[in-house]
């Protein structure tokens, strides 16, 4: 079907795909010219093939070579470096190097192809074989859909790029790569372009209703007439309201002015726009599902409608897209209600699609199907399986959650995680006599190894930090009155009687802060970062002290002189201020002998769990943050991967 869409495109040099090949291009062309945003541009572009993450750690890999080298250089300073002489990089692991190295070899390709005279378009063309990118995206169009579209007009862009460069050598033959760069970045318009021109008689128009405004058509559909985006009703204007000021001028009545209804009007006279563009025929569809709804519009248009006294339905069938045809297929062939015979069809037509390569027809791709890699028990019986209270919390919640984090299923360095550290380092370091003042210089010594991303949001998670470190130090000015220090960061190691069948069980763990009360009983305290505490009653039940508890009644602490008698656990949560205490402190009563008997079988159980080869799921409040949910068969992301 032919269609007539607006011309919108962006002028050669504000291509997406043609950026980072001029910036390259400069950056060869004038030594010095490169930038800290040009560098990080460079990485993040296909050219480097960072995503955020990796540049994040190439910068905090940066910085930890530059504070163990005895500077302090801005990590963006070092992205210039290290592209422009990537002898820093050999120290590096190859994940945190790789963009770098990308970025530093083009760079220095390009500086050759200059130095020997080539021409513009012969020094792109040897970038352009370097990056490898012909064969990725001709391979992600020939897939089409969104991506297909995408590596479409990247390719055409390129091959644009390579047009210009040769008019614009055969016009000024003398002319280098700077000033060719110069040349398209001054462009404001677009200039030639290999896309595709729209058709200009027998078309669809398609159009904004804005852009519609003044024009008729015999036929007009009005699609995607939605709840939330027609009519959409965020709020938009100026920062300080001024359409708001300008309505109360005017004389409206300070109750009548209101920030939703004006939106509400704008966007029901927009549809009316849309809809009074046909002559004859309107067609006006919305969609419902479970996270959509028709619009509220649709009942204004019945109303106006005497045609249609019902409104009508229609299910799609599957589109003309190939990935939908692939899907359909599959759902056939492993589906054990369709008939055979139309089983087998579908076998054929998929085994036809796999060998012209296409993505997803072939069974070796599909999940579910590959052989299980092992089905043997992470312990056997002539194992000791090692705990930690922490471990038995999370195997209390969700057994998955803990066998995909064991094995690399987290991130630990995720920003939380190392402010977690952090304040436990400086927490440590208070207990052990250093003042505020060294306290506050060892802060701001590792600060600046940590990478917090925009200046503002590190900043502000910088004075986060030193609330939590003065929280701290109130209570722990406030607390010396009821307990006593034993000990910081304790190692604690304890045997734990084995059950009938069960496997050979051991705790291990460290305990934060390791106190005694008035009576010499140990208790344990336990330092948290996280904003929100736990209630009252859920401390009371908490697993993780529960479980330093039933160590120390089992004799962990009688290395340091204290007895087997439990004197309690406290939370202590330092990001939660308490005038009285300092930070807020949520309290778990010493264990009995019953108590020590239920956490004693509550430890077994949780070892037993963590054994395999099987993991059970269980749906739990950690479920939205849990970082294993995408292979998780409970939450929707994760079913398809799970069994």
């Amino acid at each position: 079907v032919p269609v007539a869409v607006p011309r919108d495109e962006l002028p050669l040099a504000r291509q997406p795909a043609v950026l980072p090949f001029l910036a390259l291009l400069r950056c060869a062309a004038v030594p010095g010219s490169m930038d800290e945003d040009t560098a990080a541009m460079l990485l993040s572009s296909p050219l480097g093939g960072a995503d955020p993450l990796a540049l994040r750690r190439l910068r905090r890999g940066l910085r930890r070579l530059e504070l163990a080298a005895g500077r302090d250089r801005p990590s963006g300073e070092l992205l210039v470096e290290v592209i422009e002489s990537d002898d820093r990089l050999a120290a590096l692991e190859d994940a945190e190097a790789l963009p770098a190295r990308r970025v530093a070899g083009l760079l220095r390709k390009a500086r050759k192809g200059i130095a020997d005279g080539l021409t513009v378009e012969q020094v792109l063309w040897e970038l352009w074989q370097a990056t490898g990118l012909e064969q990725r995206w001709v391979a992600q169009s020939a897939r089409h859909g969104t991506v297909g579209m995408q590596a479409d007009r990247d390719l055409d862009a390129i091959v644009a790029l390579f047009e210009a460069a040769a008019k614009y050598v055969d016009r000024l033959p003398g002319s280098g790569a700077e000033a060719f760069a110069d040349y398209l970045a001054a462009q404001e318009i677009v200039g030639d372009t290999l896309a595709a021109a729209a058709p200009t008689g027998e078309a669809v128009s398609v159009l904004t209703a804005h852009a519609a405004a003044g024009r008729e058509w015999t036929v007009v559909a009005v699609p995607g007439v939605q709840e939330g985006s027609w009519p959409d009703l965020r709020l938009r204007g100026s920062l300080l309201g001024v359409e708001r000021m300008v309505d109360l001028v005017a004389g409206v009545s300070a109750e009548t002015v209101s920030a939703v209804a004006p939106i509400l009007a704008e966007e029901r006279r927009l549809l009316l726009v849309a809809a009074s563009r046909a002559r004859r025929t309107l067609l006006v569809s919305a969609v419902r599902g479970e996270d959509e709804q028709p619009s509220r519009f649709l009942d204004e248009i019945e109303e106006l409608s005497t045609d249609e006294p019902e409104r009508p339905t229609f299910t799609p069938q599957r589109g003309l897209v190939l990935a939908e045809l692939v899907g359909e297929l599959r759902r056939v062939v492993c589906s054990d209600d369709e008939p055979a015979e139309r089983r087998e069809r579908a076998a054929v037509q998929l085994a036809r699609l796999a060998a012209e390569g296409v993505p997803g027809a072939h069974p070796d791709s599909w999940y579910g199907l590959a052989d299980v890699t092992t089905d043997s028990p992470l312990w056997t019986e002539e194992h000791t399986v090692s705990v930690s209270p922490s471990t038995v919390e999370t195997l209390a919640k969700c057994p998955l959650r803990w066998v995909v984090e064991r094995h690399g299923g987290q991130d630990p360095a995720e920003l939380a995680s190392i402010t977690g550290t952090l304040v436990h380092a400086l927490a440590q370091a208070a207990a052990t006599g250093a003042d505020e003042k060294e306290l506050r210089a060892k802060l701001d010594e590792a600060w600046a190894a940590v990478d917090a991303g925009a200046p503002w949001f590190s900043r502000r998670e910088r004075i986060r930090v030193e609330r939590m470190l003065d929280t701290f130090l109130a209570w722990l000015a406030s607390s010396r009155a009821q307990l006593t220090q034993v000990a910081i960061e304790e190692e604690i190691s304890v045997e734990v009687p084995r059950q009938d069948g069960g496997p050979k069980l051991r705790v291990r763990g460290r305990v934060d802060r390791l106190e005694t009360d008035r009576e010499g009983r140990p208790v344990v305290v336990d330092v948290k970062t996280g904003k929100n505490p736990v209630t009252k009653e859920e401390a009371r039940q908490h697993p993780q002290l529960a479980v330093y508890q039933l160590a120390s009644a089992l004799g962990g602490f009688t290395h340091l002189g204290l007895g087997t008698d439990p004197g309690g656990a406290r939370l202590l949560y330092v990001a939660k201020e308490n005038k009285k205490t300092g930070a807020t402190e949520l309290e778990q009563a010493p264990l009995d002998e019953q108590g020590v008997r239920v956490w004693l079988e509550a430890v077994q159980l949780a070892a037993g769990s963590s054994v395999g080869p099987r993991y059970r799921a269980a749906e739990n409040a950690d479920c939205d943050r849990c970082p294993a949910r995408t292979t998780c068969p409970v939450h929707s992301s994760g079913r398809q991967v799970s069994q």
